[in-house]
């Protein structure tokens, strides 16, 4: 723990002896481990380039630093009265600090509970876009039944394949996730799969059946009654954000399952 108005050196993790009273700022603890001080002041949140002060032109960086072989910590604080040892509480991460005026520094950064990343920003974006499972036509239309040997397309209701977009911000931190449809896959019931690379064609009653053509049909071979299909439409994720950040996102796939009929067609009988 630290000891305020204190200051020891610090070996290996071990204190050797006081050095003297603090400046009131904080504890100071000079390590042969890493020949900076370690400072128990308040600094500013880490950044790339922080001024020290108001209308001062001193600036500093903020670069992660490692200690004993851990990421962001591993030096131990000994308070010789309790005889117990522990790292900082709280989370955070120690930096080492080094400034145009040449204050040079290693400390120990609360990390404040408003901080974000852009990407963990896009993660939550991406999650409030609204995807619904889709809504699927079929040609002959659901509730009617299908014909062994004729296709069965399927195709989604308008307006279902567009990109959607949610963007958020947090203080100066700001990110914008998209989710794209990608791909559209049929499992049809009877053993076979179709992946279509869009919505699929749209039946149009007003034209011949002859001078139509999906990509995104099958072909019953034999009478059910009830195929249960399942179409699932999957949406790829990309994000943007502040400080020229940006990537990809996990996929998300939304699917939906109804069944179909489907029957032997008679032949038409006529006498001569």
């Amino acid at each position: 723990m630290f000891a305020y108005g204190m200051t020891y050196v610090l070996v290996a993790g071990l204190v050797i002896a006081p050095l003297g009273d603090g400046d009131g700022d904080g504890v100071g603890v000079s390590s042969d481990y890493t020949g900076y001080i370690i400072s128990a002041k308040r600094l500013p949140r880490p950044g790339s380039a922080t001024p020290t002060g108001k209308g001062s032109k001193v600036r500093c960086t903020y670069q992660p630093w490692f200690a004993d072989g851990r990421e962001n910590g591993g030096l131990e604080f000994v308070d010789p009265g309790s005889n117990l040892s522990s790292e900082p509480t709280g989370k955070g991460a120690y930096y080492l600090v080094e400034c145009s005026d040449g204050y040079r520094d290693v400390v120990w950064l609360k990390k404040r509970r408003d901080e974000v990343t852009p990407e963990q920003l896009a993660r939550r974006a991406y999650k409030l876009i609204p995807i619904a499972p889709p809504t699927v036509l079929t040609a002959p239309p659901r509730g009617q039944n299908g014909l062994v040997g004729l296709p069965q397309w399927f195709f989604l209701a308008d307006g279902q394949w567009t990109p959607k977009s949610k963007r958020l911000h947090m203080g100066t931190v700001w990110a914008a996730a998209t989710a794209t449809p990608e791909r559209m896959t049929i499992s049809t019931g009877d053993g076979e799969t179709l992946t279509c690379d869009g919505p699929g064609a749209a039946y149009d009653t007003t034209r011949p059946a002859d001078q139509q053509s999906s990509t995104c049909s099958h072909t019953y071979q034999h009478p059910a009654s009830a195929y249960r299909v399942t179409v699932s439409a999957t949406w790829s994720g990309t994000w943007r954000g502040s400080g020229g950040t940006g990537g990809t996102l996990p996929p998300i796939t939304k699917s939906v399952t109804f069944p179909i009929r489907v029957i032997e067609a008679q032949a038409l009988v006529t006498k001569g």
